[in-house]
């Protein structure tokens, strides 16, 4: 007894088999990830070292370029980028899809163990894995005041950084915090120079003293007995006021203590961010996920943690709103859900065109029977193979349900086929899957091998197709299992062989319920049509074939090649990836290099009156970080089409020229998938960072007049303005200081000198050591920098030391270790992607790599 007949006779074991199937495929389909795309986004790792108060060639010099070196040896990185800017390095591994990323973090990790001599004053890196979106937030959440009242963003700062924060990292599947406006805190130790001095003490005392003081120090264990201590001295500050009790120098004239040269309280940091929602101060929280969680399940977990946390402000009379800006599981819902919708309307449809064509109530209840139970033992396979439920893998099976009836059609007719040779249905059903088995086999196996190739391409595509090609293969040899197993067990029970005596004979079912009766006449109806239209067909071919064949065949060939050059006329522009519909679009705006945070703001008023006086825009922010300078905003639910949105980009555009203060000022919309839209990227690499500043100047004009090019944006600006100390090392011998001691008293006065961190709470402080009354606003005031030396003396800065105001890089990137520019060009929407592209290669590129220096490309 072979599969199909046992199969077919052993009725209560196929469906107990089939039942479990459903079960397991239901219980996968519960805990498959939920995402928009497969694959999510690049793996990468990233690494942010602080360097506060550095200037990018310091940065790339002293943090960028060790890292990197270590780094470089890394296996299996892709592509390694950095960018240095003020006081920060971020460097980036991006690694090939599949790669093992835990794997390579902890290779990562132990490159960094081995990276030394970075200046005391760094902050420690802070290594993560991030995806290819990066910065890109799954959830952006607003704190604002309640309607009517006073803001006070660096109140709303300190509740984001103690208690909201915290409070949602604890949800599953999150992975760090982007928190922006207000000033965050910090433990100033402000130093009263002259007092310092008269104590023959310098301010590396005074640092030195912090760092060795602030800090616990581990004892090692201690084994008394069957038992074992672990030995630590806990002398790290508890208190502010403690700080000021730690000893600077104890000899026989007595101790002198840090209070005695200066006073230690909390005070904010330096401004690195600015935040304002609808045109109010406010602080904006971005959630990033960690690679691979289900975005739907963390952004409910997020929700939920947020309605806690704002039932708690409300009780406490915080007086501020937590509200949710954007939030990527809504469009993730919708898209998913349109795909479902899809999917059961084309379930619906197939069932519908089975009734018109086999006219049997019957005959469409045991093939349509089969569509769920293979689409649901999908999920099995999905999720032994480690896919996601996405809108790829739905896409998918919205294509197979047209597919995985094929098979139960072939073995459904054959069966009805043996019915009307007089034969038993149990029979019927066994011998006519058995006639027809070899041939689905052959028909499934070469449909499935049309999809092999899509598993095999590498990269992003790769994970697209990868989803679509397993989905459907895997659909398609369930459905042939389905098929020599369930249908003719369901065929035998409920295919009847009156129906199909009376069908042979050209009659109509005249038994049964009323509704089979009604499907019956119906299709009837249908088959008397479909029999003209055959007929049709039959004189077409018959005409064709007929005399004067040659003409008649020229004929036919020439209505085939107008259609198929019709065909071809009609395709619409291939791009990568829809554009979705996203309700957001950022006003990407670049100011002029030396402009500060506050600055950036003010001259961004004009720009957000315009986009508030927009009939369709709902809300508006701001966001000043570094990296990201953009006015945000999006549009009310009946203008959030694609074309509205298209509309208002449109609108947009050409105001960015009216407002003064900006390099540029560019619209975008942000697309749902990963995919940058219709852009494409120039990079240019060499040593010297003015030459590749002229090259960028003359590859923009170029690439700016390519037919199709809107816009043409640089990650490169050079023309940020420096002040250079230069020592006298001569002079400042003379008057007993030291290279170091003078450029402490520099640090100190301006952004404050890093020393250690305080503790308060679930939040780490900085602690920092600041001159007293000293105020440095010019280049002027810092020439007149009072320095005090040990022996009393107070010289100016300018009297040992030159300051040369000059410009230079505002920030210095790299690509594989190399200095590089990348320009970015944005497409015209009407425009096809790859024809501009080509055209670049073609009127500027080519050229261009002819006349580079020696040394670059």
């Amino acid at each position: 007894m072979n599969l199909i007949e046992t199969a077919t006779r052993w009725r209560h074991g196929t469906l107990a088999v089939f039942i479990l199937l459903a079960l397991l495929g239901i219980m996968s389909l519960l805990n498959l990830p939920l995402e928009l795309q497969p694959g999510g986004d690049r793996p990468q790792i990233s690494i942010t070292t602080p360097y506060p108060g550095a200037a990018p060639a310091e940065v790339e010099d002293l943090i960028t370029r060790p890292i990197e070196e270590r780094l470089e040896e890394v296996e299996a990185v892709k592509e390694m980028t950095s960018t240095s800017s003020l006081g920060i390095s971020d460097i980036t591994l991006e690694f090939d899809w599949g790669t093992d990323i835990d794997d390579r973090l902890v290779a990562v990790l132990n490159k960094m163990q081995q990276v030394a001599d970075l200046p005391a004053e760094a902050s420690e890196s802070n290594v993560i894995v991030s995806n290819g979106g990066g910065a890109s937030a799954m959830m952006w959440i607003i704190v604002k005041p309640k309607d009517g009242l006073i803001a006070d963003e660096n109140r709303y700062r300190d509740l984001a950084d103690e208690v909201i924060v915290p409070r949602l990292r604890r949800v599953e599947g999150t992975s760090r915090f982007l928190v922006i406006g207000g000033q965050e805190r910090e433990v100033e130790v402000q130093v009263n120079p002259k007092a310092l001095s008269d104590r023959n003490l310098s301010l590396s005392d005074v640092t030195s003293a912090l760092q060795a003081n602030n800090r616990d120090v581990r004892g090692g264990p201690m084994v008394l007995g069957r038992r074992e201590y672990r030995v630590s001295t806990e002398s790290r500050a508890d208190d502010i006021a403690q700080l000021e009790d730690f000893v600077l120098r104890r000899d026989q004239n007595g101790r002198v203590f840090l209070g005695d040269v200066a006073t230690a309280q909390i005070g904010r940091r330096f401004r690195e961010s600015y935040f304002l929602y609808n045109d109010e101060e406010s602080v904006g929280i971005g959630v990033i996920h960690r690679v691979g969680a289900n975005v739907a399940a963390v952004a409910a977990g997020l929700r939920d943690s947020l309605d806690e946390l704002q039932t708690r402000f409300d009780q406490e009379g915080q007086d501020i709103d937590l509200e949710i800006f954007y939030d990527q599981s809504t469009y993730i819902d919708q898209s998913v859900a349109l795909v479902q919708d899809n999917l059961l309307m084309g379930g619906l449809l197939a069932t519908v065109v089975l009734l018109l064509f086999l006219g049997s109530m019957r005959t469409v209840a045991v093939v349509a029977l089969s569509i769920p139970t293979t689409l649901i033992t999908v999920f099995i396979v999905m999720g032994a193979l480690g896919q996601t439920l996405n809108v790829i893998s739905l896409a998918g099976l919205a294509f197979a349900v047209g597919m995985v009836v094929d098979n139960a059609i072939v073995v459904v007719e054959n069966v009805f086929t043996h019915m009307q040779r007089g034969k038993g249905a149990m029979q019927a059903a066994i011998d006519g899957t058995q006639e027809v088995w070899g041939a689905m086999l052959a028909s499934t196996l070469t449909t499935v091998a049309v999809f092999i190739p899509l598993m095999l391409v590498d990269g992003e595509a790769g994970e697209l197709f990868a989803a679509l090609g397993i989905t459907l293969a895997v659909s398609v040899m369930i459905s042939l299992f389905s098929a020599l197993t369930l249908v003719p067990m369901l065929s035998g029970m409920f295919l009847n062989q009156r129906e199909a005596q009376m069908m042979l004979m050209g009659g109509q079912y005249r038994g049964g319920n009323r509704l089979e009766r009604w499907v019956a006449r119906t299709s009837a109806v249908f088959r008397y049509f479909q029999g003209k239209l055959e007929a049709i067909l039959l004189l077409a071919a018959a005409w064709s074939i007929g005399t004067g064949r040659k003409i008649r065949r020229l004929t036919m060939l020439g209505i085939a090649t107008a259609l198929l050059i019709g065909s071809t006329t009609l395709l619409p522009q291939a791009d990568y990836l829809p554009e979705g519909n996203r309700n957001l679009i950022l006003w990407l705006t670049e100011p002029f290099p030396g402009t500060s945070v506050e600055e950036t703001a003010a001259l961004t008023a004009d720009a957000r009156a315009f986009v508030r006086s927009q009939p369709e825009v709902k809300n508006s922010f701001l966001v000043i970080r570094p990296g990201l300078r953009a006015i945000g905003f999006d549009l009310k639910d009946e203008y959030a089409s694609s074309q509205g949105l298209n509309t208002m980009l449109g609108r947009v555009l050409p105001t960015g020229f009216q407002f003064p203060g900006f390099r540029f000022m560019f619209p975008v919309r942000l697309p749902i998938f990963s995919d940058p839209g219709k852009q494409f990227e120039v990079q240019i690499v060499g040593d010297d960072l003015q030459t590749l500043s002229a090259l960028q100047q003359d590859v923009t004009q170029q690439i700016q007049a390519v037919n199709g090019v809107v816009n043409v944006r640089s990650d490169f600006v050079y023309g940020a303005p420096e002040l250079k100390i230069i020592p006298d090392r001569d002079r400042l011998a003379e008057v007993g200081l030291t290279e170091a001691e003078a450029g402490a008293m520099v640090e100190a006065a301006l952004g404050g000198r890093f020393t250690s961190k305080f503790i308060d709470g679930q939040e780490e402080l900085d602690v920092t050591v600041e001159l007293q009354d000293t105020f440095v606003e010019t280049p002027d005031q810092l020439r007149q920098l009072p320095l005090y030396t040990n022996n009393g003396l107070t010289v100016q800065l300018g009297d040992v030391a030159e300051v040369v105001e000059r410009i230079g890089p505002d920030t210095i990137n790299h690509v594989n270790i190399e200095r590089s520019i990348t320009l970015t060009a944005t497409v015209a929407p009407d425009a096809p992607l790859g024809g501009t592209v080509s055209a670049t290669e073609t009127e500027v590129l080519d050229t261009l790599r002819q006349t580079l220096p020696a040394g670059y490309r």
